[in-house]
């Protein structure tokens, strides 16, 4: 057979071979990513239940730049995994020593950037991991510029990273053509991806990033392939998954968009952007309730994460505005009901007769009144009293009711009143935010419990001196409080200045010194 004709029919096969691969495109999606639950395959949360140690990773790492990515999952596993790691960074901050053996400045500078990077302070890890200068260093410098979106810087970053040896030299790369693609030119980040793909088959991160810089150019069917590829080699891929519900979102089906996102909710490890797309979506769907645990989230491990704040005092304010629309109808129809005349009811000769002694008109006049004061009425005893409350049961009123109704605007009032400490235009939604999420130490939440605060509407409410007056709380745990507060763009109550004495007063002899001896020395408290 000619050689033409031979490429002819391997042309038509392979033409063939294409056109069945499409036809079972579809059905091949359906059952590779998005019923991955029904084969059993266990969650995310599912399979990170194991506990990291934090202090292993940080300092016993080595330089292995794998098991320091795994910090970035042991600080978000627990309030305890990341005050632990908190603490260890800032220890070595102070006093830079491992195993009791003093660390050399450009380690210490590494270990510390990392801890940090770790931690989401990538102004500061910045800092840090430019000061040590190492390949591994470079590698975090990358991480760091690529999720503060300085994608040019990141790219240099890595590019540096490749001169360590093989297994960092290989992630470097992939987070070099991630900045490329990400930086506006995924087509030329393209070609490294493929060549990643086609020696490294098996590794899930160099499928996704084929896929990203593939969605990136917009061929979203090819780029779905690639993220369902990367997820059938790690199902707990979060950035594949992240990105399959981007482009769910974009297509419109906000049903798949809101299962990957939820998938990453579930995780232990704190995905910020999915968590905002997910309240984004919940919004979208009214479900308020659902959208604001998002965005808390998200600022238990950013507190001045920008968007964040913003979208949750939009859906206090959507929620709260819900609420109201249906307070409003009830309110409604309970006017309607309040306005019904007395003279439509088959009261009895002496009901009518004593409501109309005391001018009772309608059933809002009724209302108002007490059982004490219809029955100090002549001529009205028990039997006509309850005529009258079956009457109000029978439309889900009572004696009283009405009277109650115009006190609670008071109440209202005066319990506002009581808020006089909260800063004038604080966000509500960051003053509702637990104190638990301040991340504080022992000795602080202690306090807070005696002085019963519980949220950061609260705390704020306190001046320092109240503070300090509480036991075993020094100027230590003050500075604490106050660095926490400052993340919210919150501070203490701050104390009223003291009235000027009068001239006439001079020979009054100033009060003794209170000096508290505990303020600098603070005594431990059981268990700390």
């Amino acid at each position: 057979m000619p050689p033409c004709a031979v490429n002819q029919q391997v042309s038509l096969a392979i033409c063939g071979a294409i056109h069945i691969i499409i036809g079972l495109h579809g059905v091949w999606r359906h059952s590779a990513v998005y019923v991955r639950q029904r084969r059993g395959k266990p969650s995310m949360a599912e399979t990170s239940t194991q506990v990291l140690d934090v202090q292993q990773l940080l300092l016993g790492s080595k330089g292995d730049v794998a098991q320091y990515l795994l910090l970035r999952q042991a600080q978000g596993q627990s309030l305890d995994q990341r005050r632990r790691l908190e603490g260890l960074v800032i220890e070595l901050m102070e006093n830079p020593v491992a195993d009791g053996k003093p660390l050399a400045r450009e380690e210490a500078a590494l270990v510390i950037g990392v801890g940090l990077w770790a931690l989401g302070r990538l102004e500061e890890a910045i800092a840090s991991l430019t000061a040590a200068g190492s390949p591994e260093a470079d590698y975090f410098l990358g991480q760091c510029y690529l999720e503060s979106g300085y994608f040019a810087k990141a790219a240099e970053a890595f590019e540096r990273a490749q001169r360590a040896k093989a297994a960092t030299k290989r992630l470097a790369a992939y987070g070099e053509a991630e900045a490329v693609a990400k930086s506006g030119r995924p087509e030329a980040a393209l070609t490294n991806a493929r060549a990643l793909v086609r020696a490294n088959p098996e590794d899930p991160a160099a499928h996704y990033l084929l896929g990203l810089c593939l969605d990136l150019t917009g061929r979203y069917e090819d780029a779905i392939a690639a993220y369902e590829k990367a997820l059938s080699l790690d199902p707990n891929h979060a950035a594949a998954t992240f990105r399959l519900g981007s482009i769910e979102a974009l297509r419109g089906d906000a049903d798949r968009a809101l299962e990957h996102y939820a998938t990453l909710a579930e995780a232990q490890a704190v995905y910020v952007n999915a968590l905002i797309n997910l309240g984004v979506l919940y919004e979208d769907r009214r479900e308020y309730e659902k959208a604001i645990p998002c965005y808390r989230q998200v600022l238990r491990a950013s507190p001045n994460h920008p968007r964040a704040r913003m979208f949750l005092k939009d859906a206090h304010a959507a929620l709260d505005m819900t609420y109201d629309e249906d307070r409003q109808r009830e309110l409604e129809r309970r006017e309607k009901l309040m306005a019904i005349p007395i003279s439509d009811f088959e009261f009895s000769v002496r009901v009518r007769n004593c409501l109309q002694r005391i001018d009772i008109e309608t059933l809002g006049d009724l209302c108002r009144l007490t059982e004490e004061e219809l029955l100090g009425s002549r001529n009205f005893g028990e039997t006509s009293l309850q005529e009258i409350k079956e009457v109000l049961q029978a439309r889900g009123l009572r004696l009283g009711e009405g009277r109650e109704e115009l006190i609670a605007p008071l109440a209202a009032s005066a319990g506002g009143a009581a808020m006089h400490g909260v800063p004038a235009g604080a966000d509500e939604a960051v003053l509702a935010i637990p104190i638990a999420d301040l991340n504080l130490s022992m000795r602080s939440r202690k306090c807070m419990d005696r002085l019963g605060i519980s949220t950061l509407g609260q705390l704020v409410d306190h001046t320092p001196e109240q503070l300090l007056a509480s036991r075993n709380f020094g100027r230590t745990s003050l500075n604490e409080v106050n660095e926490k507060l400052a993340r919210y763009g919150l501070a203490l109550k701050q104390t009223p200045a003291p009235e000027e004495a009068d001239e006439d007063d001079d020979d009054i002899a100033p009060e003794e010194e209170i000096v508290r001896m505990d303020s600098e020395h603070e005594t431990p408290d059981e268990g700390e």
